[in-house]
């Protein structure tokens, strides 16, 4: 068999059932050969939005996510989705392909020193120009991908290579690094449970990194009787029906986490799955930390002791740190104290619809078990401070790289990890403007995703950016209104328009029995004030 053909053959034994990207000349072999293997490729409409959904579908199910596209132009249209992989420590493999060997350093078409370019931002890139290297190093790449802490790895491979003959006698088996658990040192172990149990007032602050783990979290919290806070990242793991999950802390903070963070009664703190970025800890604010005993646990070592020094620092797994924290400390013989409100009241302090409103009561209208991603821009400070997650539903978002547009592509890689849980996405007009044609792809590929589209014609963040900081903007990051709904209609996707909150009750049989994305435009004028104070203060130091 051809070469490209044992490409495939090592990716369906690391059990991949997808691929995202845009075919082309230099991985045209790899794509031919999907005729003869069981592996479904995901043609995208631009390269970025191949390495958004395949970052999207390593996060979530913790299975390699895999691009394959051209060198040169096409890796260098996925460097955004490559760095938020990377941000995101997701597992993706990305494919390139290269001009022939003879052809290299002669200035054919599409030339260009791809490994170089993706090494700053991937954990592993190689171009292989030995064609009995190849599979030994595609097992490489995937082993270091899946090896925690997780993140991107990049392998090129000329064409001439792809259509060469393979001959060799391959193990097919595969071994995923992810199930070998990172062990704790057992002395950390024993001193965490010595600080929690001489603790009065603890507090769990749970990242993206307990995804998978809620529930044991949540058993943790029950037996100290220790309230949650979650980071922007971490939104989702905890439902907000639990009645020890105060909610959303740092950008964006809800009125309960924040209050209970800074309210100089809790001595300690135990962190659990976080990087303890910017987002997180509202621009390094060290008050979170302030007077208290810090616990912090991640299988990244070099997360730990990063922002904050930390008492102690355990490099280990949760999955074996927090059962062992659930079996070696006191149990609390007290009753939990009654949750206050999330948020204070909404106060009608500007015109036009209010998305604290909107997504107040939208999980009224959407399927319970409904998985959300934001993407970026003013409305997710809305999404963090005020959506409440029900306990069958989740969420995603990738705050750390932040790219705009990221969600919209997101999405199609979400949406194939379980195919019968809903998926919805929050995203704004300057994101839909970057990325919004990816929702063609889920429209070619019957996905029935729906993407609520917050439109104030303005790159809102911007401006109201501005004017906090230097007390003036520019006309010219306000836009002419275009009417996101009527392009969507035009090119067969069903699309809708809420201009007031009242109009929030058609969406439930508007999405009923969905065979592909839907968009649901939010009108809205830009003068209700977002919770975005702390990300402003940050740009002034």
């Amino acid at each position: 068999m051809r070469i490209s053909n044992s490409i495939l053959k090592c990716l369906k034994a690391a059990d991949v059932k997808h691929v995202f990207g845009i075919p082309a000349g230099t991985v045209s072999p790899i794509y031919d050969a999907m005729n003869d293997e069981d592996i479904l490729p995901i043609v995208t409409k631009n390269e970025a939005g191949a390495a958004y959904a395949a970052a999207r579908y390593a996060n979530i199910s913790g299975k390699l996510g895999v691009c394959i596209v051209a060198g040169a132009v096409g890796v260098n249209n996925m460097i955004n989705g490559i760095a938020d992989a990377a941000r995101a420590k997701a597992p993706v493999l990305i494919i390139s392909g290269y001009v022939n060997r003879w052809q290299i350093g002669k200035g054919a078409l599409q030339e260009l020193d791809t490994e170089n370019i993706l090494k700053p931002i991937t954990k592993y890139s190689e171009t292989i120009l030995d064609e009995n290297k190849v599979i030994e190093s595609l097992k490489k790449a995937i082993t270091i991908a899946l090896t925690p802490p997780h993140g991107p790895v990049h392998i090129s491979i000329p064409l001439d290579i792809q259509l060469m003959q393979f001959e060799d006698d391959i193990n097919w088996d595969f071994l995923n690094p992810s199930d070998k658990i990172i062990e704790a040192n057992p002395n950390d172990i024993k001193e965490a449970t010595d600080i929690i149990n001489n603790s009065k007032h603890g507090v769990i602050m749970v990242g993206k990194g307990c995804r998978r783990l809620g529930d044991e979290v949540v058993e943790l919290s029950k037996h100290l009787n220790w309230p949650i806070i979650t980071t922007p990242e971490g939104k989702g793991v905890i439902p907000s029906t639990y009645k020890l999950n105060y909610g959303n802390f740092g950008y964006s903070s809800t009125d309960a986490a924040l209050n209970l963070a800074y309210s100089g009664e809790v001595d300690c703190l135990l962190i659990l799955g976080t990087s303890l970025g910017e987002s997180a800890t509202c621009n390094f604010n060290t008050k979170l930390i302030e007077g208290k005993k810090v616990i912090h646990v991640d299988w990244d070592k070099k997360e730990l002791g990063k922002v904050f020094d930390e008492d102690l620092k355990i490099h280990g797994d949760l999955r074996q740190v927090v059962p062992e924290l659930i079996r070696n400390t006191q149990k609390s013989a007290e009753e939990p104290e009654i949750r206050p409100e999330l948020n204070g009241d909404y106060v009608k302090n500007h015109t036009g619809v209010s998305l604290r409103l909107f997504l107040d009561r939208i999980t009224e209208f959407v399927p319970k078990n409904t998985l959300y991603l934001s993407d970026l821009g003013e409305h997710m400070n809305f999404v963090f401070k005020y959506l409440n997650i029900p306990e069958e539903g989740n969420f995603e978002v990738n705050l750390n790289y932040a790219a705009m547009g990221s969600a919209i592509g997101g999405a199609v890689g979400a949406y194939l990890v379980e195919e019968n849980r809903p998926v919805a996405v929050f995203s704004g007009d300057g994101s839909f403007f970057m990325n919004g044609t990816e929702i063609l792809t889920a429209k070619e590929n019957n996905m029935p995703i729906i993407y609520f589209i917050i439109n104030n014609s303005m790159l809102a963040y911007v401006d109201h950016g501005h004017k906090f900081l230097y007390g003036r903007s520019l006309e010219v990051f306000k836009q002419e209104r275009v009417s996101i709904a009527d392009m969507m209609n035009a090119v067969g996707v069903k699309s809708m328009r809420i201009e007031s909150i009242e109009d929030i009750i058609k969406i439930d049989d508007f999405t009923k029995d969905l065979n592909g994305p839907c968009v649901i435009e939010i009108i809205t004028d830009g003068t209700e004030p977002a919770p975005i104070m702390d990300r402003l203060k940050s740009l002034k130091n």
